[in-house]
């Protein structure tokens, strides 16, 4: 094999590796996207429309179990500071939206274990 080749081939590795199971989104991202369905899994009524476009950027980032797993533990760690928050709500807010969420969240959801 030329060094060319091997170059090629050893760079290829290198952006395949870095493409994959590495977590792109931030807390910070989930917690923008998602800050416009706290009335709804508060106080229920109507889910807001910024609530659902947050729930669709929300899908449409995760790249990977690892996006996933950020996800759901930032969702986990932000909802338990909110007073009065309603998990039966908040598990229904993608559904709601027409958008499917990859994991329920509970306080007891294990979000290590979300692919």
């Amino acid at each position: 094999m030329s060094k060319v080749a091997l170059i090629s081939v050893i760079m290829a590795c290198m952006l395949i590796s870095s493409c994959h199971g590495k977590a792109t989104l931030t807390c910070e991202q989930v917690t923008v996207w998602l800050t416009p369905c706290i009335p709804y899994g508060t106080l229920g009524g109507s889910v807001l429309p910024l609530c659902c476009q947050g729930i669709h950027s929300l899908n449409a980032a995760y790249k990977n179990g690892d996006d996933r797993r950020v996800a759901c533990h930032c969702v986990q760690d932000r909802a338990a500071l909110i007073p009065l928050i309603d998990y039966t709500r908040i598990n229904q807010i993608g559904d709601l939206c027409g958008s499917k969420c990859p994991f329920k969240v509970y306080p007891s959801t294990d979000c290590d274990k979300v692919n």
